[in-house]
């Protein structure tokens, strides 16, 4: 169906009209035609229709003739929507417009096309007082349009446009646009006297009839003719938008580099804003280049074209030079050589926009200097020697957000930015749709960008649409390309490494990082770290919204697979990890989900991965359970303990580990019972529990050595040892300590004995052998320190520095406490940093220095109380009276001095001074 203003207003189904019907339904189709797209007011449609002199019916009246004019067009094959009732008035969308057409070809730089566009005066026969100024601007464009075609016209052949032009002239005899074209085009011919006649006449109309003079660009034009000064290049290059914002350093580096004679090529991800860099670039380098700038938009990635062929940018480049294709020769290496030849000496700039490939653009290279190169394309084009290469990435998010308030009238939108991923074109539509509708603010944006899954389609307005950008990207790759793609699409993490797209994909590494490379070069991935890619959100949803459900189940289990039994490096997967188990547990794949997070909790609980350690084990625990395999159960909330003791929670450890037992002891694995005895005697011990501590040890020992479960026996052995310092008995605790760390070594569990090495040197400091007990201690932190054991190291460091305090050298314990302090603020380990804190702060007393002593304390005070370490809260609070006292602050000392004997005595411990 087409509908048409350019002319008479129509409707035609099939080249037969059909309608409107009348004069009033006439004139309301041509207000609908003429705000397609948006909502027209009833109050304008009656305007329109009575030219202010409305009848008291006359809103029901355009209700009625616009029902009936759908009705006509729905029966005639448009769609139910082509009408619709919006608030307070009614929307038109048309198939086939006219106008749309006319500006299309006219952006294109289609002038002769734009114009086959027009059937007549625009409105022709539309009566309408209301419509008039509609009809008159839609005249002015076509007039500025016909100039533009005629300027064109007369660059190329002059003598040929001189009858049109006087036609016109005399038609249109103010318009000093055509006047100057008139000039032009007959000196161009060689008749000089002529060009002057048509300024002098010009000149006295102007006066007679409007009493003004000509124009300054007229005037200029007259004087370069009359004294034969030749005239200035022409400028070829799109409209530069004026609310460009940030790409400081990559314009600066692009004059750079074009004034130095060299070509710039640009590159970047579909919407990245390459063509408004490129064309702020050369508008800022114009005046270097003196005898014109030419554009050239190559279509390499432009919706319903194909790229265009080198013969035919090279057409369009010899026309802007002048040259019309008449004179063009039609073989490609000819065309290429006049090219070349043409513009040798001369100082141009030429913009190649939107390349597809590096082949597209070699032909169209100009062969010396003098001529300025800029090249936009999604792709890398690395066969542009000596080329300055410029990768245009989204914007920072401040840059992102000026962006967006410019383009939405002053509007913020900070989060409207981030869910447009900081692209450029995402952002510019999203601020298009804002201004489209008066009612809605950011926040409304907001919550229709906020669904993942409808996220492009919101991202589409006024013929630029986000989706269809990547579309035209996928559309180019290659099928190998394309697969790879779409099942990367089913990572359901953020940058991943070539493995794991291996796996997706169901390759070897090396053709995996092929396929990753070329994806890369055409801007459809990232790489945020060397061997790791990764996508754009919006390019995320878009691969996503290519998959197909089979290909990528088969690609999840694969994936899955690879996660649960690959040597992974787990500190830089971590994330990928949460998300892959979390996928999992989603999709039904339990076992993986448990195993997956079974094998991941030991090393990052070892680098000190908190967070990530937390939500594995919590998804281990709910895929156990959905399984109902006692072992995983058990195994599941063994990692959910780990990671509570970890994160300081220790009222939640308990739970977790009385829930191990209650299962273990149900299925009769006495190794696992001797295991989470074990745990949960260390857990009673740092809640200030020691005899229920003493207890659980007794028997996990028992059940470790019925079930040879040696390494949980020196985990206990080393734990009560520790209890058995706490309460004062020092020999048993050396006893416990030295068998520890016997078995430990006789395993082959170096970490284990380093850290069972320390508490034996804290033991024997505590019995006064503090030769022995500094050996034994500085050894355990040096054999930390040599095998880059981070945790062991601060564990060791806070034993060594309780041996130096006891034997009375403050000063060197204080430098162990400080920097485990430093270490388990890396690992964010509150558990052990309660302890170090504690340690530093009595260093920093001994040393004189009540104020850091009081500080290091406060922090021990803060952090066992947060979570529940009572013996540390207990000496922290020790520790803050004798600072206070030293301070002269007797009442604030007997306050804290008085809560930690208190809590002391509660927890069966001795008090300790600081």
């Amino acid at each position: 169906m087409e509908f048409r203003v350019l002319g008479p207003v129509r409707v035609l189904a099939g080249g037969r009209p059909i309608g409107p019907s009348g004069p009033r339904q006439e004139r309301i189709l041509a207000a609908l035609l003429l705000g397609a797209g948006r909502v027209v007011p009833v109050a304008r449609l009656v305007d329109v229709v009575w030219d202010g002199e409305p009848p008291a019916t006359a809103v029901r009246q355009v209700r009625n003739l616009t029902t009936a004019l759908r009705r006509t067009l729905v029966a005639a094959g448009a769609g139910d929507d082509v009408v619709t009732a919006d608030g307070p008035g009614f929307t038109l969308r048309p198939g086939a417009f006219d106008l749309d057409a006319f500006e299309e070809h006219a952006t294109r730089g289609e002038f002769r096309e734009a114009l086959a566009c027009w059937r007549g005066p625009a409105l022709a026969g539309v009566d309408s007082a209301a419509l008039r100024p509609d009809a008159e601007r839609l005249e002015e464009r076509r007039l500025a349009v016909l100039e533009r075609c005629l300027a064109a016209d007369v660059e190329a052949g002059p003598a040929d446009v001189v009858a049109e032009l006087s036609a016109l002239v005399s038609e249109h005899p103010l318009r000093e646009g055509l006047v100057g074209l008139l000039m032009r085009a007959l000196h161009g011919a060689g008749r000089q006297a002529d060009a002057i006649d048509v300024y002098q006449r010009a000149k006295r109309r102007l006066a007679e009839e409007l009493g003004i003079t000509p124009g300054a660009a007229l005037r200029a034009l007259y004087e370069q003719l009359l004294h034969e000064e030749p005239v200035p290049g022409r400028c070829f290059l799109p409209y530069d938008v004026p609310d460009f914002t940030g790409r400081t350093a990559e314009v600066t580096r692009a004059l750079e580099a074009l004034r130095a004679g060299r070509p710039v090529v640009v590159d970047g991800m579909a919407g990245v804003g390459k063509t408004a860099f490129a064309v702020r670039v050369a508008h800022r380098a114009a005046p270097g280049f003196p005898d014109g700038q030419l554009f050239v938009d190559l279509h390499g990635h432009t919706p319903g074209r194909d790229p265009l062929p080198a013969e035919a940018a090279l057409s369009a480049l010899l026309l802007q030079t002048g040259l019309p294709a008449s004179r063009q020769p039609d073989r490609l290496d000819e065309r290429a050589a006049l090219w070349r030849s043409r513009v040798a000496g001369r100082r141009l700039l030429v913009v190649l926009d939107n390349a597809a490939d590096a082949a597209q653009v070699v032909p169209l290279l100009p062969g010396g200097p003098g001529v300025g190169v800029l090249v936009t394309g999604r792709r890398r084009l690395a066969a542009v020697d000596g080329a300055t290469a410029i990768s245009l990435d989204v914007l920072p998010p401040s840059e992102a957000e000026a962006l967006f308030a410019a383009a939405a009238g002053g509007r913020s939108g900070g989060d409207v930015a981030r869910l447009c991923g900081y692209l450029p074109l995402a952002l510019r539509i999203a601020a298009a749709r804002l201004q489209a509708r008066p009612l809605w603010t950011p926040a409304d944006l907001v919550a229709r960008l906020g669904s993942e899954r409808r996220r492009l389609g919101e991202l589409r307005a006024g013929g630029r649409d986000v989706a269809a950008a990547f579309a035209l990207s996928y559309r180019d790759l290659p099928p190998a390309r394309r697969r790879m793609f779409r099942v990367l699409g089913a990572h359901p993490g953020g940058d991943f490494a070539v493995a794991a797209a291996a796996a997706l994909y169901g390759t070897d590494v090396t053709e995996a990082e092929r396929l990753l490379e070329d994806l890369l070069d055409a801007h459809l991935l990232r790489q945020p770290a060397p061997d790791r890619y990764g996508f754009h959100d919006l390019i995320a949803e878009h691969a996503r919204a290519e998959a197909d459900p089979a290909e990528t189940a088969a690609a999840l289990d694969r994936l899955l697979d690879h996660y649960r039994d690959a040597e992974l490096p787990f500190a830089a997967e971590r994330a990928n990890l949460v998300a892959a188990t979390e996928s999992a547990l989603e999709t039904g794949r339990n076992d993986h989900a448990w195993r997956i997070a079974d094998r991941a909790v030991a090393a990052l609980r070892e680098r000190g991965h908190r967070d990530e350690l937390t939500a594995l084990a919590h998804a281990g625990v709910r895929a156990a359970a959905r399984l109902g395999d006692p072992d995983a159960r058990q195994l599941s909330l063994a990692n959910l303990t780990t990671a509570h003791w970890e994160t300081g929670r220790l009222t939640e450890a308990v739970d977790a580990t009385a829930e191990r037992l209650r299962l273990v002891r149900e299925s009769g694995d006495r190794a696992a019972e001797a295991a989470a005895l074990a745990r949960m005697g260390a857990l009673h011990g740092m809640l200030g529990r020691y005899a229920d501590a003493v207890r659980d040890y007794r028997q996990a020992l028992v059940l470790a050595g019925e079930t040879g479960s040696h390494a949980v026996a020196a985990l206990v052995w080393g734990n009560l040892s520790n209890a058995q310092e706490v309460r004062g008995q020092f020999e048993d605790a050396l006893t416990s300590a030295s068998r520890s760390r016997a078995i430990r070594e006789e395993l082959g569990d170096g970490a284990g004995a380093i850290l069972a090495s320390a508490q034996l040197g804290l033991v024997l400091a505590r019995l006064g052998r503090f030769p022995e007990a500094l050996a034994v201690a500085e050894k355990a932190v040096r054999t930390a320190v040599e095998t880059g054991y981070a945790f062991g190291e601060a564990w060791s460091r806070i034993d060594c520095a309780e041996v130096l305090l006891a034997a009375g050298r403050a000063a060197e314990a204080h430098d162990h406490a400080e920097r485990a302090c430093a270490i388990l603020a890396r690992l964010n380990h509150p558990l052990l940093l309660t302890m170090a804190a504690n340690s530093l702060g009595a260093a920093s007393l001994a040393l004189g220095d009540p104020a850091a002593a009081s500080a290091a304390h406060g922090v021990a005070l803060t952090t066992a109380r947060r979570i529940g370490y009572r013996a540390q809260e207990a000496r922290a609070l020790t520790g803050l009276g004798s600072a206070c006292a030293a301070s002269g602050r007797d009442a604030e000392a007997s306050r804290h001095l008085r809560a930690g004997r208190e809590l002391s005595g509660e927890i069966g411990e001795p008090v300790r001074a600081s």
